[in-house]
């Protein structure tokens, strides 16, 4: 049986639902990071007003999270229901993966509301407190962990043996991802653009609460904040390109075909004729030019040739560099779209600031905004780049053999008490060849609907993507779709 999401399609289902989860789960692991430093801050100045920050965040961190859980369970269901065969080897390349996944987000449900609704009741116990909090950073790392272990499998299957392995007691935790080639470069730069984008988004509130507030004290108040949260996730977002670069370099020896189609806009990755990397990477150089003036605006006269402005002003280059290289690979289009649009975002940033008479609330307001649409854009082009997903449990099969886990179960069963049970036979003729591999991944009512008409070339795709068919069933198949007998 195959389901449908009505009005929006399978795909389109799981696509926006796992966009809008990955915007909120960065979100969340982001605010997690700001709350801490926020709470050391004011620890270390013995300034209150941090601190009250990092409370009225935190209060907007649990809802955060509780909406991400809720979210990440429909997105289960989704799965389960619209792609059970992707589902089903998800679920046996990651069972144990899985398994402590639900257990983290137990232990990082019961800490953050812990740590929210005792605050007031730890006051005398800041350290403490801080420390509370300070662990939901590791627990969400080993979350994130996990989950990209998962996500970076399904880009570049494969595996090497691990210096610390726990095959012992679950057998394969090395060959599931945690140590395929693009695995570690993944997690580095998703991080970093979690706490960049965390930063960006407290910024983003401190603007909003900016444009309401009438008293000055709670003007200074939100200013501070704001500016305390945009100088945090300025230096996360700095280091990106480097991140960025060597991330570049995996996909491209270990990932060809999604590295072309990021390269060059193919596949899913241009949608609507538009090309969503391209609109990402035009958002981000914006968002550059726009830290980049704000950074250098609020510094004092005495501090614009300090050391770190200086290694601020070094790593603007290196960006400039990152596009410049990637201008020479793709088009120089490409190069000079992002010079433009960077250089629009530093006059944009001058005019937000003469606007509301030196007042930042514009620019985080604009930073936060521009944040969680870069999130949203490098989400959706990272999964559209990937190979499609049909009838790849053969291809994860070599490098994963799930029999070699079955020891390891909590179940033992022999094998010669499993009653014999006569296997149903399988229909013959074309149609039943249609029905098993053609829609495999999509319904019948899709490959009925298939916009074009040359049956042989896409067989052949379909085969190229791991389709396994003799010659013979290739001809039955291809004259059986040609003649336009039902199926």
């Amino acid at each position: 049986m195959h389901l449908e999401f009505p009005i929006l399609g399978a795909k389109w289902a799981i696509g926006s639902i796992a966009l809008f989860h990955t915007a909120v789960a960065s979100m969340a692991i982001g605010f997690a990071f700001f709350v801490t430093v926020a709470q050391i801050v004011s620890y270390i100045r013995k300034e209150n007003r941090y601190d009250l920050l990092a409370k009225k965040v935190q209060l907007i961190h649990v809802c955060i999270y509780n909406i991400g859980t809720i979210n990440a369970i429909g997105l289960v269901f989704l799965l389960s229901g619209l792609f059970p065969q992707f589902w089903a080897q998800l679920f046996v390349q990651f069972y144990w993966s899985i398994i402590v996944e639900e257990f983290l987000f137990f232990l990082l449900a019961t800490t953050i509301t812990f740590h929210y609704f005792f605050w007031d009741k730890l006051w005398g116990h800041k350290k403490l407190h801080i420390f509370l909090g300070a662990l939901l950073t590791p627990l969400f790392f080993l979350q994130f962990y996990i989950i990209n272990g998962l996500g970076s499998f399904m880009l570049t299957p494969g595996f090497g043996e691990a210096e610390l392995s726990l095959r012992t007691g679950v057998l394969g935790w090395d060959k599931m991802g945690f140590y395929n080639p693009s695995f570690l470069m993944l997690t580095l730069h998703r991080t970093l653009a979690n706490f960049a984008y965390g930063g960006f988004s407290a910024a983003g509130l401190c603007g909003i609460f900016l444009y309401f507030a009438k008293k000055p004290k709670l003007k200074e108040f939100y200013e501070d904040g704001g500016r305390l949260a945009f100088q945090i996730a300025f230096m996360a977002f700095l280091s990106l390109p480097v991140a960025g670069y060597f991330y570049a370099h995996v996909l491209k020896n270990h990932a060809n075909e999604a590295y072309m189609n990021l390269m060059w806009g193919r596949g899913d990755v241009v949608a609507g004729g538009v090309d969503w990397w391209w609109l990402k990477h035009i958002c981000v150089a914006a968002m550059m030019g726009i830290c980049l003036t704000y950074f250098r605006k609020t510094s004092s006269a005495d501090k614009e040739f300090t050391i770190p402005a200086i290694m601020v002003y070094s790593v603007a280059v290196l960006y400039l560099m990152f596009y410049l290289a990637m201008g020479m690979v793709m088009t120089w289009a490409f190069f000079w779209f992002m010079l433009a649009f960077g250089v629009g975002g530093a006059f944009l940033s001058v005019h937000l600031l003469k606007y509301h008479g030196g007042s930042g609330r514009g620019v985080f307001l604009l930073i936060g905004i521009l944040s969680f649409t870069t999130v949203m854009l490098g989400g959706y082009s990272r999964e559209a780049s990937r190979p499609r997903f049909v009838k790849r449990i053969s291809h994860y099969d070599k490098v994963f053999v799930p029999e070699e886990r079955q020891p390891y179960l909590m179940v033992h069963v022999d094998p010669e008490d499993i009653p014999k049970v006569t296997p149903k036979e399988k229909a013959s003729g074309p149609a039943s060849l249609i029905r098993e591999n053609c829609s495999g991944c999509h319904t019948l009512t899709r490959v009925k609907n298939y916009p074009l008409d040359n049956w042989q070339v896409i067989v052949s795709q379909m085969e190229a993507y791991g389709l396994k068919l003799t010659r013979e069933e290739s001809k039955l198949i291809t004259a059986h779709l040609d003649s336009g007998r039902p199926y």
